[in-house]
């Protein structure tokens, strides 16, 4: 493999920290991007690394602890209770460190791999994978870009505020980087985007194989990120073909013996590549790679026997917890049934690689797009649309059937309030375990009227039990790390 892997999996404690001693020294051995890259064959295999360097994790823990998806578990031996669940959160806490770390590690990978391709001269057989090799990257470090923003933007829906450093090249140890506008390091995004229309063919059968990027992606990211930034028309765009494209997956109707449903739903999350799956892009766990996710939430593993630090927390199990929600046998390892008196966190807990716990991160789905569409359908004031978006995800998380109507809501009484409420409890309920609870309530929280929800009980050893929509710390600190390194940094407010 030429040793590809030395040359991607080396990367500094800080991106930008300063250094001119031994390490500015060219050694003998040292892998540059020359020697590294000098085939596609060697691009293919560099490939493989950077994707081992797009991580969802840390997002997934972090938003889990700080807003309201987990309370404290029967073995919990004082996690959390001193920080996330305490709304503990500053520049030296370790959530923003690696969540700032992890993605420019992503990037840096990315302009690795891209620095190397420059090197390589394809064949004209080999130009289209080229190519794609390429725009693949472009994409991760767009998305990676992306993730950054949706943490640390002073505002997303401000193109003049401070986002974050945009990075398209190798930095070298000496360079101390000042954040960029919002406006640039969307532009940033967008370039690779484009890139990646004209550029990112169906090399591999993307069709079925959704580990890795693919236009549809490309697309569901766009429409993400405008609707973040508030550029509902923008949003629109593709957003019909793309739901047309990808059905919601049946809940199903087979039912175990202890009352929790099995069926294609719950085989979604369980890594069974279903045929008509909703999953446009997802991160593949295997064997030898991060680790088995459940250890986040629990010691020993994800049942009621297992040791759980943290488990489901009451508000949130309260709103899947009918005999007819499919999503209550993700969300809660089945173990629990049917007292559920021990609610584990379940949503990672098996994969396909002939080991259990292992299961592969979502990081776009069907039921998204929907959501998506029913804030566009809010914001344009058409209340009913944007509740019959909610109602399809709704209609197929409680039925066997797409025509059963078990589970529909009616219109709120309370009007665009009610409606923007209805859409914040749903992402709640269908996106719950994935990294979206703390963006979300930060994008709608004051539309809906709504913050952290924390049932008493759960947050009684500390009385944190809600935290103010207005807070500085819906906003990420720019890490104490990158602070400390380098110079030109600026924080954020109130840190």
């Amino acid at each position: 493999m030429k040793n590809i892997r030395i040359l991607l999996f080396v990367v500094a404690a800080s991106l930008f920290s300063a250094c001119n001693d031994a390490i500015d020294i060219i050694q003998p051995s040292e892998l540059t991007p020359e020697v590294a890259f000098e085939t596609v064959e060697d691009l293919r295999l560099g490939l493989n690394g950077v994707y081992s360097g797009a991580g969802g994790e840390n997002i997934i823990l972090f938003t889990s602890l700080f807003t309201d998806e987990v309370k404290l578990g029967r073995a919990n031996g004082g996690q959390g209770t001193n920080g996330e669940l305490a709304f503990q959160l500053n520049a030296a806490s370790g959530d923003p460190g690696s969540i700032w770390l992890s993605n420019y590690t992503l990037i840096n990978y990315a302009n690795r791999l891209i620095a190397g391709a420059a090197n390589v001269t394809p064949t004209e057989a080999e130009q289209d994978e080229y190519n794609d090799i390429i725009a693949q990257c472009r994409v991760l470090r767009a998305w990676a870009h992306f993730q950054l923003l949706t943490f640390f933007s002073e505002d997303m829906t401000n193109d003049n505020a401070l986002g974050v450093i945009a990075v398209d090249f190798v930095p070298t140890t000496d360079q101390q980087l000042a954040r960029n506008t919002n406006a640039e390091v969307y532009a940033l995004i967008n370039s690779d985007f484009a890139f990646a229309d004209e550029n990112l063919i169906r090399f591999t059968n993307r069709s079925t194989n959704r580990t890795a990027v693919s236009i549809d992606f490309v697309n569901a990211l766009r429409s993400r990120m405008a609707l973040y930034r508030g550029r509902y028309e923008e949003a629109n765009t593709n957003l019909d073909a793309l739901i047309t494209a990808y059905p919601l997956t049946q809940r199903g109707a087979v039912t175990a013996a202890d009352g929790t449903y099995r069926g294609d739903y719950f085989g979604m999350f369980k890594n069974t590549n279903l045929p008509a799956q909703e999953t446009i892009f997802k991160l593949e766990r295997t064997i030898g790679g991060l680790g088995n996710f459940y250890q986040y939430w629990a010691s020993v593993n994800s049942t009621t026997t297992g040791s759980p630090f943290y488990e489901v927390s009451t508000a949130l199990f309260n709103t899947v917890n009918t005999a007819t929600d499919g999503r209550r046998s993700v969300i809660v390892d089945v173990s629990a049934a049917p007292s559920y008196t021990i609610r584990p966190v379940g949503k990672y807990t098996d994969g396909n690689e002939q080991l259990n716990l292992l299961g592969d991160v979502q990081i776009f789905r069907g039921s998204e797009l929907r959501f998506i569409k029913a804030e566009i359908l809010a914001n344009a004031g058409d209340l009913q649309g944007a509740m019959d978006y909610v109602n399809l995800v709704r209609r197929a998380r409680n039925n066997s059937t797409r025509t059963g109507t078990v589970g529909v809501l009616p219109l709120p009484s309370n009007g665009a309030v009610g409606v923007w409420k209805a859409i914040l409890d749903e992402r709640r309920a269908e996106l719950a375990f994935e990294g979206f609870r703390y963006t979300d309530l930060r994008r709608l929280g004051a539309k809906a009227n709504a913050t952290v929800d924390r049932a008493p009980a759960d947050c009684a050893f500390n009385d944190a039990c809600t935290l103010p929509i207005d807070d500085h710390r819906w906003i990420m600190p720019i890490p104490l790390e990158e602070l400390q390194a380098n110079r030109n940094i600026q924080q954020n407010p109130g840190y």
